[in-house]
């Protein structure tokens, strides 16, 4: 079987929820006082591993939460919203971001992500060791 992708509508919606998340309040992301209008007017988007910050979706991706292959032959969820998880990517050699640095596993190693790789786009001002665990893995 082929890899279920998400389509367009599901991956605009999942960013649409990351970025008007009252990100205020996830444990982890302090936003920058500079930043506060966008964080306000909901359009930072945050990587639900690492917790890097950006206005610029470039820098994310939506993956599946439950790897699409083991959810075939059993579910249509896998394509779905309900497993959308947004992880950072990045473009630049040796700046891996938690999607990169997932592959195939189920969920990114410690330290993965651009919250330590690109630490100067980041717009959470938390160290990324002060961040605590992840939303969906532990």
């Amino acid at each position: 079987m082929s890899r279920q992708n998400f389509s367009r509508t599901t991956r605009d919606d999942a960013f649409l929820w990351n970025a008007r998340a009252n990100i205020g309040v996830i444990d982890g992301i302090a936003i920058e006082e500079q930043y506060m209008p966008q964080k306000e007017a909901g359009l930072i988007y945050w990587c639900e591993n690492c917790k890097f910050c950006h206005t610029d979706r470039m820098y994310f991706d939506v993956d599946h939460l439950v790897p699409d292959r083991q959810m075939r032959g059993s579910s249509n969820a896998a394509n779905t919203a309900i497993n959308a998880v947004i992880l950072c990517k990045s473009y630049e050699a040796g700046a891996r971001g938690c999607n990169q640095a997932k592959g195939a596993r189920l969920w990114p190693p410690p330290g993965a992500g651009l919250a330590y790789t690109r630490r100067e786009l980041d717009m959470n001002w938390l160290e990324p060791r002060l961040r605590g665990a992840n939303t969906h893995w532990g």
